[in-house]
């Protein structure tokens, strides 16, 4: 590497790694494996080094020295081959002799041969004396074999024996000693040889096994440390993490590791401030009205479990026409006038000492200390006073009309905020329906609010099981003197409190838009009856009582006739009554359904005429065959006699607009004459029949 790039690679490093600042943590795993590969890449050098050199000893060993081994037993081999073709040349004939020779000098060639490859490949010095030695010894054998084979030659066979059994025995015996000590001075050679390699192999291994060991405990290391160094800062950053989740925003991560660890701990401590910063904005919209700035509801109990009053009272203020003034004006008018509100109830707060919340829609609550119902009455009219009167918004007077519901507890028994809070709320509740300023708490409003939600609950489970019986009363024609209709009148019996009144579940069911669940079940009961009284009494009508949300339905007239085809009844038999002031409030809205249901042959009846406004023109037009005055209207009219004329002159009205009068609420017989004498066409009450069931009207039809 030249000079200027390894100043750009020191400069690169140098950058990379500045004081103080962390190392990134991919080089430090790159750092690792890079050391740990040249580890490796030593280890594999050095034991293929130390496999070649043994490869190398080992060809050396089978290409040289066990060849120079094999050499060395080939001399002595052939030097007996060689002393044993002489053996045969002196026993063989003349003829046969020249075979002998020429195996004689075959062997004795090979010996010269395999001498001088052994003198050429000499790399032993030791070796050197024993090689002369033989080639000594050779060349003594060589010169008696001369002489022998001269001997031979010249026929003196007896004298070549003895030349060849003695010295010539003796010459080859001691060219065998010799080729024997060299062969054993190879075989020694080769041995110690041998010894060196395996010394060399067991070297070796250790310095395998050493290099292979310090490679694992450098990577054991380099691992520990890369682990720690990753594991230490994460395990921080866990705990920074549990403390953040059990609500300790202002837990900080410190760690010092890599650069994407600490860039990790710097957005958790970023995340931590974010989520503390958003939990005191959540807190305070879990606690505090956004509107009027002041305590919730939840704010309140939380005062309330901190024990901020021991024993309170709660005045509930609600702002009875906001809807009215949301709907005309819109909600930012709305809204101005819940915060002039609160603006005042802050201000007489402060000066009264009592603690102001805002609950939902236009309720305000305050809850004072004192426990004296008096002093909670007189702190209600000096709010009254603050908060009643006109205030303009939207550049319009508006009037505050205000309800109050007022809750204390006198006795030492135990009480909490939330019952307090909703006995407060009942009782302005209940100051509205009975149109009152305010209104303490009473238990009996409780008690008949949880009886009348008990029987809403259970209302359309009871038209299911046959529970809301049809009861008739009977209606008398004064001109026939015969009974021409009835008046079917719902009665529920309950399985557990026996027969309910209606006035303790129809108005509440009109209320809550239950009163379809009611309704169905009367005229169910009502066309099975009339289709049962098809052959007995086909002149017998019978009328059943709907609401003003009954009228509205666009299917009511569909559902009638389904029914009505489904018991064989016949429509023209129906009669539904309507109240007054229901029909008046929605005439345009009723009129087509009011006109289908005629269409089916269904007759229209107004009940209660005289309770409510009736314009004659909308009078004019509803298509209605009846008007029944109400009760109130008959009630002791034979003894006042404007009562009378007004009477008279209400059914005179009917007659002339061809319409058909009934009156109710006929008790007296001197009631019953007044009406006959002023041509009334129907009447109902007590003196006529108390309302029945149908079994026991069926049985009066029957004696009739």
């Amino acid at each position: 590497m030249n000079p200027t790039a390894a100043r750009r690679t020191w400069g690169w490093f140098a950058r990379e790694r500045r004081p103080g600042r962390p190392l990134k943590l991919w080089h430090r795993i790159a750092y690792g494996f890079a050391s740990l590969l040249v580890l490796m890449a030593v280890l594999l050098v050095v034991a293929v080094l130390q496999f070649r050199t043994l490869a190398h000893h080992s060809d050396r060993m089978l290409k040289v020295d066990f060849q120079r081994m094999l050499r060395v037993q080939s001399v002595y081999q052939h030097a007996q081959g060689h002393g044993a073709a002489m053996a045969r040349l002196l026993t063989s004939p003349r003829a046969d002799r020249e075979p002998v020779y020429v195996l004689a000098d075959a062997e004795y060639l090979q010996i010269d041969r395999t001498l001088a490859q052994l003198q050429q490949g000499v790399g032993d010095l030791e070796s050197l004396p024993f090689l002369a030695e033989v080639g000594l010894r050779r060349q003594e054998y060589r010169t008696i074999f001369i002489d022998v084979v001269s001997s031979i030659e010249a026929d003196e066979v007896p004298q070549a024996s003895r030349l060849f059994n003695g010295p010539g025995l003796a010459a080859l015996n001691r060219l065998l000693a010799a080729s024997e000590a060299l062969l054993a001075h190879e075989r020694l050679a080769l041995e110690r040889r041998q010894s060196a390699v395996s010394e060399r192999i067991a070297r070796s291994e250790w310095g395998l096994a050493t290099l292979a060991l310090a490679a694992l405990v450098a990577s054991a290391v380099m691992a520990w440390r890369i682990t720690t160094s990753i594991a230490k800062p994460l395990a921080r950053i866990e705990s920074a993490a549990s403390l953040i989740e059990q609500g300790q925003y202002t837990s900080r991560v410190e760690v010092r590791g890599g650069a994407e660890i600490t860039r990790v701990a710097d957005a958790i401590n970023r995340m931590a401030k974010a989520v503390a910063v958003r939990e005191r904005a959540i807190e305070r919209l879990a606690y505090t009205d956004r509107l009027t700035n002041l305590p919730n509801r939840n704010g309140l109990m939380r005062l309330a479990d901190a024990g901020t009053w021991p024993r309170p009272s709660v005045i509930h203020i609600d702002l009875a026409r906001l809807r009215s003034i949301n709907e005309v004006l819109g909600f930012d008018a709305g809204d101005d006038v819940l915060m002039h509100l609160a603006a005042r109830l802050r201000s007489q707060a402060q000066l009264e000492g009592f603690t102001l919340a805002r609950l939902e829609g236009g309720v305000f609550v305050c809850i004072s200390p004192s426990r004296s119902r008096q002093s909670v009455e007189e702190l209600r009219a000096r709010l009254d006073a603050v908060l009643s009167g006109s205030m303009v918004c939207a550049l319009q007077t508006i009037d505050v009309r205000l309800v109050y519901g007022l809750s204390a507890r006198d006795t030492d028994g135990p009480v909490t905020l939330d019952l307090l809070l909703r006995e407060a709320e009942q009782a302005a509740a209940e100051a509205k329906r009975q149109q009152q300023v305010w209104r303490w708490h009473a238990a009996g409003d409780v008690s008949a609010r949880a009886r009348q939600l008990g029987l809403l609950s259970g209302l359309e489970s009871a038209a299911d099981s046959a529970q809301l019986e049809m009861w008739l009363q009977p209606k008398l024609e004064l001109a026939s003197g015969q009974m021409r209709s009835v008046e079917a009148l719902v009665r529920w019996r309950h399985p557990d409190w026996g027969y309910v009144a209606p006035s303790e579940f129809i108005p509440f069911a009109e209320q809550t838009g239950h009163i379809g669940i009611v309704t169905h079940a009367m005229l169910e009961q009502a066309l099975s009856t009339l289709g049962r009284w098809k052959l007995t009494h086909p002149l017998l009508s019978i009328a059943v009582n709907v609401s003003t949300l009954d009228i509205r339905d666009t299917a009511l007239p569909t559902r009638i006739a389904g029914m009505a085809a489904r018991h064989g009844a016949p429509l023209d038999m129906l009669k539904l009554e309507i109240t007054e002031s229901g029909l008046m409030s929605h005439a345009d809205a009723v009129m087509p359904v009011l006109r289908a249901l005629c269409e089916l042959g269904v007759k229209l009846s107004i009940d209660d005429f005289g309770t409510g406004y009736s314009s004659l023109s909308y009078l004019h037009r509803l298509p209605v065959s009846e008007l029944k005055i109400d009760r109130s209207f008959v009630t002791q009219a034979d003894g006042a006699p404007e009562a009378a004329a007004l009477l008279g002159t209400i059914i005179e009205l009917g007659h002339s607009l061809q319409l058909r009068v009934v009156a109710e609420g006929v008790e007296r017989p001197e009631e019953h004459s007044l009406l006959q004498r002023l041509r009334c066409d129907e009447i109902q009450g007590y003196l006529i029949a108390k309302p029945m069931p149908l079994v026991d009207f069926e049985r009066r039809l029957a004696a009739m």
